[in-house]
């Protein structure tokens, strides 16, 4: 540790968020800063100064470099939210390998490369948040890749709130359905076919933009979502009333069944 600056509960709380110049990153670093907290953020796309940090954090040197640059200024890290991700559909067998790649290196190792570095800096009292998805609990047709990566984040986080359990620091995963923000427009949709799948692909495509409207509204899950980063106990959440009946389905149906009907919904059929 740089400094000897040791986790107090009625100090402000130095917090790290990759991902924080847009969309629920942005939102939860405007709630952390409302309560008087420091929020230092993670971007690839902002300017640097005392909260703002340009950061790859696909790069480990970068995010090694931004981290220490924070508890040079700050001596430590209360709150790590994993937040940076990149959107990614289309049929598995004709998605570009970069674009797999880059989803991976943001969304997974990104989470990875910046949990390894901030942990040196974060003693009993402090917290790890991953924001995994729904994707990372069911599988969802021509969101193969998106799933694959979220449910490695999900395992992640589990698998490290094991590891940590006796140095009280907690490690919170949240899975949130589906919210209203520019993800969905900035992600990497590949609607390429083949005789193989006909229009299913972009029939997929089209149903998610179908739903926009009906996506979560930033402004009503905010709230609780701030509230679990701050102090929520439980190893995973489940943001959204219908996605926690979709998780409900999904453990009590058959796999087939449970597979078909999903299908039948969101595959483009």
């Amino acid at each position: 540790m740089t400094r000897a600056i040791w986790y107090n509960p009625g100090m402000e709380k130095i917090v790290v968020i990759s991902g924080a110049t847009s969309g629920l990153g942005k939102a939860l670093a405007e709630k952390f800063r409302a309560d008087g907290d420091v929020v230092c953020g993670l971007s690839r796309s902002c300017a640097e100064s005392e909260t703002d940090y340009p950061c790859d954090v696909s790069d480990e040197g970068q995010v090694n470099a931004a981290v220490d640059k924070i508890v040079e200024r700050y001596g430590r890290i209360d709150i790590l939210i994993n937040n940076a991700g990149v959107g990614i559909s289309g049929a598995t067998e004709l998605i570009p390998v970069e674009d797999i790649r880059k989803a991976m290196d943001v969304s997974y190792y990104g989470a990875l490369f910046l949990t390894r570095a901030a942990l040196k800096h974060m003693t009993r009292g402090a917290r790890v948040i991953f924001m995994s998805s729904i994707a990372g609990l069911t599988a969802i047709p021509f969101r193969s890749v998106y799933c694959s990566v979220k449910a490695a984040e999900l395992m992640l986080g589990e698998a490290l709130r094991m590891e940590l359990s006796q140095t009280g620091i907690d490690v919170v995963t949240l899975c949130p359905g589906e919210i209203r923000t520019n993800f969905s427009a900035n992600k990497l949709a590949d609607t390429k076919t083949s005789e193989r799948y006909g229009d299913r692909v972009a029939k997929a495509q089209a149903k998610v933009y179908d739903r926009e409207e009906k996506r979560m509204p930033i402004s009503k899950v905010i709230d609780k979502m701030y509230k679990i980063c701050r102090r929520g106990k439980k190893a995973m959440y489940i943001i959204g009333g219908k996605y926690k009946f979709l998780y409900f389905a999904k453990r009590i149906l058959p796999t087939t069944t449970y597979l078909k009907l999903t299908d039948d919904l969101l595959g483009g059929k």
